[in-house]
């Protein structure tokens, strides 16, 4: 039995459940980083830190939000950060039911508006806002710059890649390249137009 005083009310607020629910986001928003992922029966599930074998399984909706930001392969997804919130006006079976949404995500440098399918013929727009994750080391702060960089009309990934000296490219791994290089063609296809990465997604997926 726990004292008043040392009881987590936020872990006392979970669903009883195999995934992340909206409802346990009642409390507040919550910053998660994924860490991996699978597809099950047409879902994404990705795993973040913290996840206690609950993985968050993606709607439509923030699959399309993830693919314009972050690039359309989720293996370079893994690493990345983003905020999670309860939606209460989400509908299903014509009802307000609440969901999952994303509000913040790492890697963009300004608010990003995408139109997304609600229903057949009828789009809604969502405002992404950039989320700023604290980094410590040189390592990290190198990252951020490049994260910076997928975003900038001024230099290449190829051209800030060249500048990191090999040991922090050690560091960060081999993998942060392709994940930037992924970026890179997401945030031009949407300087090109705002619906260039969606457009196929809401073309292919059914409304939810």
């Amino acid at each position: 039995m726990n004292a008043i005083n040392t009881i987590d009310i936020t872990r006392a607020m979970q669903a009883k459940s195999d995934q992340l629910n909206a409802e346990d986001l009642l409390g507040g928003p919550r910053t998660i980083k994924i860490t991996g992922g699978v597809e099950r029966e047409g879902k994404i599930r990705l795993s973040f830190e913290g996840d206690n074998g609950r993985p968050w399984v993606l709607s439509k909706t923030a699959v399309r939000i993830l693919a314009a930001c972050w690039g359309m392969d989720p293996s370079k997804w893994i690493g990345l950060s983003c905020t999670v919130y309860n939606d209460e006006s989400v509908v299903y079976g014509g009802k307000e039911v609440g969901g999952i949404r994303v509000s913040h995500v790492e890697g963009i440098q300004a608010p990003r508006t995408l139109n997304l399918t609600v229903t057949r013929g009828k789009k809604k727009e969502h405002v992404i806002q950039p989320l700023l994750v604290e980094r410590q080391s040189k390592a990290d702060a190198w990252r951020e710059r490049l994260l910076a960089v997928t975003q900038s009309p001024d230099m290449t990934v190829d051209q800030a890649w060249a500048k990191v000296p090999a040991g922090i490219k050690a560091e960060l791994g081999t993998g942060l390249y392709d994940q930037l290089i992924s970026m890179e063609k997401a945030a031009a296809a949407h300087a090109t137009s705002d619906d260039a990465v969606l457009g196929d997604l809401n073309a292919q997926i059914a409304a939810e």
